[in-house]
């Protein structure tokens, strides 16, 4: 299990030092041989594309905690019916990390004026790892992304990217990432 974090935290290391001022610049990272196994069925619902997984168990959109980490497994299409997507081992394709701000709407004028609030301040920073996943057998499968929200201004130091550990607490027995074999 040592070396699997290890080939992981090699795999990423073209991507560490993000810098989260830098507005969203993503980072590509070298990713052949690596594979992701579903371990059992996970169900889409209808009307939608993505299924999130957080503290090893399925979670609503409006459910996850966002400073917790997180991962959402997505498909090409929405389907008007659940759509399942089958067990498996899928190709990992590519590994990109990139830092994502987003600012919240404000619900009013008077919150701006009163706590020195400006439109323009992010409100989640979303420290991002996407996987591009590719199953010849399920061809609508897209990828699976995780990410945790660090914002905290005052601890830029602190602000960073998941570690292996950290994204499988967050798929719990759903789904395990392989390292190449020559890694193991």
């Amino acid at each position: 299990m040592k070396s699997i974090g290890i080939g992981l935290v090699v795999l990423l290391a073209g991507c560490a030092g993000v810098d989260p001022s830098d507005g969203g610049a993503t980072r590509a990272v070298e990713s052949t041989g690596w594979a992701v196994q579903l371990n059992r069925a996970l169900t889409i619902d209808a009307g939608a594309a993505t299924v999130r997984l957080q503290y090893g168990r399925i979670v609503p959109r409006n459910s996850v905690q966002e400073y917790d980490p997180f991962c959402v497994v997505e498909l090409n299409t929405v389907g008007t019916a659940p759509q399942i997507l089958r067990p498996g081992r899928f190709e990992v394709r590519r590994v990109t990390r990139s830092v994502n701000p987003i600012t919240a709407a404000r619900s009013s004028s008077f919150l701006q004026t009163a706590f020195g609030m400006d439109e323009g301040d992010s409100s989640f920073l979303y420290f991002i790892t996407a996987f591009r996943l590719r199953d010849p057998a399920q061809p609508d499968l897209r990828g699976m992304t995780c990410a945790w929200n660090q914002m905290a201004p005052a601890n830029r130091m602190l602000m960073r990217h998941l570690t292996l550990d950290e994204i499988r607490s967050a798929l719990g027995d759903w789904m395990t990432l392989i390292p190449p074999r020559e890694k193991l």
